[in-house]
């Protein structure tokens, strides 16, 4: 007997992407990035051409240090990445070149790009909705128990 099937990363783990945009992993060209932006030790994010066009990366191991490099490259079989075996992201300087898996891939439009920025702390929410703080809840009028006689 032969079973086939399909899962997601995040079924297969348990867990959802960080940047869940509603997108599935996506790919780019390496030649096509021109800037990036660290967000934390495990995610950046990369810009390619034009600007608007950004995708989340995660790496692994999550220690992505850029000790003041302004540079970063990318290794692929095939110029691309995607999130599978063998992409890397390179930190360029003079002594020592860290090496870090890609293991996720995910373009991002305008909107899930800016809530990526505001959930890693990068940009200020555009407004702050605080819930009404209220004690018991207020009867807004009074009932009679008494019947009106419409006759």
């Amino acid at each position: 007997m032969i079973v086939v099937g399909c899962a997601s990363d995040g079924e297969l783990s348990g867990s959802k992407s960080i940047s869940n945009s509603g997108k599935r992993p996506s790919c780019f060209n390496t030649s096509s990035i021109n800037d990036y932006e660290v967000l934390d030790r495990g995610n950046l994010i990369v810009y390619g051409r034009p600007r608007k066009r950004a995708y989340h990366l995660q790496i692994s191991p999550a220690n992505l240090d850029l000790g003041g490099s302004d540079m970063i490259s990318f290794r692929s079989w095939t110029g691309r990445i995607c999130g599978y075996a063998g992409d890397e992201l390179i930190i360029p300087n003079d002594i020592f070149q860290p090496r870090y898996s890609i293991t996720n891939v995910t373009e991002l439009d305008e909107t899930g790009l800016y809530n990526l920025m505001v959930k890693f702390g990068k940009a200020e929410p555009l407004e702050e909705v605080e819930p009404e703080v209220t004690g018991e809840p207020e009867i807004s009028r009074e009932l009679d128990n008494e019947v009106e006689d419409k006759s």
